[in-house]
C-alpha cells in the first residue's frame, strides 16, 4: 500500500470517527463551537467575544 493510500484510509476513518461529534455540535451548539479532542479528553468550548485584531 502506497504512503497516500494510507493516509487516504486513516482520513477517512478520522472522518467516520467526528462525524456523530459533528453532527451533535451543530444540533446541540452554536456554529462558535470547538471541540478539542485528545486520546483521554473531549472539551466542548463557545466563544463568547471573538475579534480580529488589526494588523498594526
Amino acid at each position: 500500500m502506497k504512503g497516500s493510500e494510507k493516509l487516504e484510509l486513516e482520513m477517512d476513518e478520522v472522518k467516520k470517527a467526528a462525524q456523530p461529534l459533528v453532527d451533535l455540535i451543530r444540533k446541540k451548539y452554536t456554529p462558535m463551537t470547538t471541540a478539542i479532542v485528545t486520546g483521554a479528553f473531549v472539551e466542548v468550548l463557545s466563544t463568547e467575544v471573538g475579534v480580529v485584531p488589526d494588523g498594526d
